[in-house]
């Protein structure tokens, strides 16, 4: 059994700026090419992995091809339907009030299936639900909640200077921090600062505590009653309707005006912190600032719109880069779902909720409850994510979803007939391990470790029937065989990197 330590081993170095290729588009060659490896890499960080079809589909395309076909559908999605509880008020849930515990469990299992089943937008919502925080247990209100799962949804690659704007209107945003709270005469500071800190320009970079407070009170105006659970208003009595001094700038700024004017004095500010959140998250967390200030230019030149951002960082040879590739250590449900995706649960007429309850509290072991983040400045993610707890815990709980895998005929026909694909029906115990690994990690094992992991695909059947030949993955033990080397596998520190 590995020891934390031993992610030393995997743990990549810094970047900076040493690592090879630009934002020019990737183009394969001899040294570079266009495997599943990359194919796989581009599922795993733009969603939650791939099945082996969405691999074979991947590599009869370009790079290119395969990287509009993932983001253009995902960013005409939406919001999600509503469900029929989305406009509860506080009178709704009196006669019922478990059914507020209820509804907040329908709405994490809606977006764990999301990952599974889009992938991409979910990541990328998952993403600006880390930016834009807000958290149940404050908020409170159902309805609120929903909210802002349409509005991070909805948004999620639209235009980032219109996202921001609504934010700060959501419900859930105006209870979450004091918007309710800020009125004219009386400014609530909370908003402000960290509209500036935390959402679009960074802390201490281009602003001042004068500046926190004049815009404050151009923020003023916009209410939601948590308390009765209605739909917020704009109230022009609460309004501070007087001039504010922002940036060294005098007018009689309003809520529209005052978000535009960041836009616009702090563009610098912004581009550079918007990209180089996306860049930490999507690709490595040590930034490469010819990448991002890149991305910069063209996010700030280009009205602020995130879709054309993000397809230049994925078409980018720097995102498909061999450095990149596992160089990132997972969060908790990146452990989890991509396990169930590439087993081919997305086939399923429906997840059983106990399944996806139980994923959502795993994860909330871990420290990512959904819905939930720990303050206002998000998970910080990356070497947070593992610690001697929470390492072990990974470990078990990313068994137990390899375990489920055991409880469908559906998913252990689909893990057989993954691994005869994989490897042209092979009966080979070394070449289907070998395959496995690559497909479930995207890397290779050092001899050592691939030799355990051989062993525990074979534990259990005789070794004679794999000398002469005789076992092959028709046997009925075989699923069992390969869900019993991913208990071997999800316990490695390769693992822990994607």
């Amino acid at each position: 059994m590995p020891e934390i330590g031993s992610l030393a081993r995997v743990a990549p170095s810094p970047l900076g700026t040493t690592l090879s290729g630009s934002l020019d588009a990737y183009v394969p060659s001899v040294s570079k090419p266009w495997n599943a490896r990359r194919v796989a890499h581009l599922y795993r960080r733009l969603g939650f992995g791939a099945t082996h079809a969405q691999i074979q589909q991947g590599l009869q395309m370009s790079p290119a091809e395969l990287v509009d076909s993932l983001l253009d559908p995902a960013a005409d999605l939406g919001a999600p339907d509503p469900p029929f509880w989305a406009g509860y008020t506080s009178a709704d849930y009196e006669a019922n009030p478990d059914s507020v515990f209820t509804h907040r469990d329908l709405l994490r299992r809606q977006w764990f299936n999301n990952m599974l089943q889009e992938g991409v937008q979910a990541k990328m919502a998952l993403f600006w639900h880390n930016h834009f925080v807000t958290s149940i247990n404050v908020v409170g209100c159902n309805a609120y909640l929903w909210d802002y799962f349409s509005l991070i949804h909805t948004h999620a690659f639209g235009n980032f200077r219109v996202f921001a704007r609504e934010m700060g209107k959501n419900s859930a945003m105006l209870v979450y921090l004091n918007g309710n709270q800020n009125v004219a005469g009386n400014p609530n500071e909370n908003y402000a600062r960290e509209l500036m800190e935390l959402f679009t320009m960074g802390e201490s970079n281009g602003y001042t505590q004068a500046d926190i407070v004049e815009l404050a009170r151009a923020l003023t105006g916009w209410q939601a009653n948590m308390y009765a659970c209605t739909p917020p208003y704009y109230d022009p009595a609460m309004h501070d309707n007087t001039p504010k001094t922002i940036f060294g700038q005098t007018n009689n700024y309003t809520f529209t005006t005052a978000h535009n004017l960041i836009f616009s004095a702090r563009a610098e500010q912004v581009s550079n912190f918007i990209t180089g959140k996306i860049y930490k998250n999507f690709v490595y967390q040590t930034i490469d600032p010819a990448i991002v200030q890149g991305l910069a230019t063209q996010f700030k030149t280009g009205n602020w719109e995130l879709l054309p951002v993000l397809k230049t960082l994925f078409k980018s040879e720097h995102f498909f880069d061999d450095r990149v590739m596992n160089a990132s250590i997972k969060n908790p449900l990146e452990s989890m779902v991509p396990l169930l995706k590439m087993a081919g649960a997305q086939q399923l007429t429906a997840i059983p909720d106990s399944w996806w309850n139980a994923i959502g509290y795993w994860s909330y072991q871990l420290g990512q409850e959904i819905l939930n983040p720990p303050n206002v400045a998000g998970w910080p993610g990356y070497h947070k994510w593992i610690n001697e707890s929470t390492l072990t815990a990974r470990w078990s709980f990313s068994s137990n979803v390899a375990y489920l895998l055991t409880q469908d005929e559906t998913l252990r026909e689909n893990l057989r007939a993954t691994a005869q694909s994989l490897t042209n029906d092979s009966n080979d115990p070394a070449l289907i391990v070998s395959a496995l690994v690559d497909y479930f990690m995207g890397q290779n094992l050092d001899p050592v470790h691939l030799q355990a992991a051989i062993i525990n695909f074979k534990a259990g059947i005789p070794e004679n029937y794999y000398i002469d030949g005789s076992w092959n993955l028709y046997w009925n033990e075989a699923p069992y065989q390969i869900v019993n080397l991913l208990y071997y596998l999800v316990r490695l520190p390769e693992f822990q990197l994607t």
